[in-house]
């Protein structure tokens, strides 16, 4: 996902710099089957925060995230893709779901899924908005999810439909929020597709599934500030074993470390954004979220947003326009 404000391009003729512009803007992806007289491909994205908002544009094509493209490229998404124009079978945890203009589909970048889109029947041209989180930043849990990819939403009727709508105003609309205020939008958002598919997820044993998830998700976000949060504590604060902890991680593709770093990465991220116009050191804000190493947290910090903590403050600063942005100057014990 783009968080450091750099651009990227955004439209290519040439198929083979199609899948490159895909994976500067979403994940590693293999393209197939397009062809390549007169080929067109076009993203545009901005970013709500942590999620990011993208309009997607080309020619009939098959887009594929497989094992091998995933052990290269980690990054860990929760995607929703809506079709505007043209229509596409989506593949997905054992699941085929036909999406037509208006639906839309769940599918998780961690584990391979298959895209086989269809151009409007007049011109070959079809247009698919996505909206991309950090899976680490949704309540959804794994078992919830792994029951909700690869299933159409109908985007024209009912709940989903009142979602699909209000999903694609914000990619027509690209309301102006400030920085501070794009995390609670990003949420809001977030929250309105996880009550929705919380109404399709039946059956007891999934109910109870579900309920420990949450509560694991839950405790670790209550407790990200605590240097001392390990798996063997979250284990005994939720009443099971270590073994059934990291079993429950297994199943979304993570460790259970990986995801209190990844969380606490996006919670520092988010704190550098919201506290632009405030006086607040890089250093506090990452002994908050429970690093006590400083050299550590930096070197996190750019692994995954391609930057220094102390450069993405200053870009979004500079991006904020807000007259009382303060960057702060650099301390010898504050984080490059």
């Amino acid at each position: 996902m783009q968080t450091s404000g750099f651009s990227l391009p955004q439209r290519t003729s040439s198929t083979a710099d199609w899948a490159d512009m895909l994976h500067q803007h979403f994940v590693a992806l293999d393209v197939r089957d397009t062809e390549s007289e007169q080929f067109t491909g076009a993203v545009r994205s901005h970013s709500l925060a942590h999620l990011q908002v993208s309009s997607v544009q080309s020619r009939t094509q098959r887009i594929e995230r497989s094992g091998s493209l995933i052990r290269g490229d980690t990054r860990a998404y929760l995607q929703l893709g809506m079709m505007r124009r043209g229509n596409a079978v989506v593949r997905q945890d054992g699941r085929e779901a036909l999406v037509g203009r208006g639906d839309y589909v769940l599918y998780e970048t961690s584990r391979p899924f298959d895209w086989m889109v269809n151009g409007d029947a007049a011109d070959d041209q079809w247009v698919l908005e996505v909206f991309t989180w950090p899976r680490s930043m949704i309540s959804l849990g794994v078992d919830e999810s792994r029951g909700l990819t690869a299933r159409t939403f109908d985007g024209a009727s009912g709940m989903t439909g009142v979602l699909g709508r209000f999903l694609h105003d914000i990619v027509t609309a690209r309301p102006e929020v400030d920085l501070s205020m794009g995390g609670s939008v990003a949420d809001e958002v977030a929250d309105l597709v996880s009550v929705i598919a919380h109404t399709i997820v039946t059956g007891d044993d999934l109910r109870q599934n579900v309920g420990l998830s949450r509560k694991i998700d839950q405790y670790i976000d209550q407790h990200l500030g605590d240097p001392d949060l390990s798996p063997t504590v979250i284990a005994q604060a939720t009443s099971i074993s270590n073994r059934q902890l990291h079993r429950i991680f297994a199943d979304r593709d993570l460790t259970v470390s990986r995801t209190i770093r990844m969380k606490r990465l996006e919670s520092c991220r988010r704190e550098i954004i919201a506290s632009i116009a405030k006086d607040r050191s890089l250093t506090e804000i990452s002994r908050k979220w429970g690093f006590t190493d400083l050299a550590v947290f930096g070197r996190a910090f750019k692994d995954v947003y391609g930057v220094s903590p102390r450069q993405y403050r200053a870009a979004a600063s500079a991006a904020s326009n807000d007259p009382r942005a303060v960057t702060r100057p650099r301390r010898t014990h504050d984080i490059e």
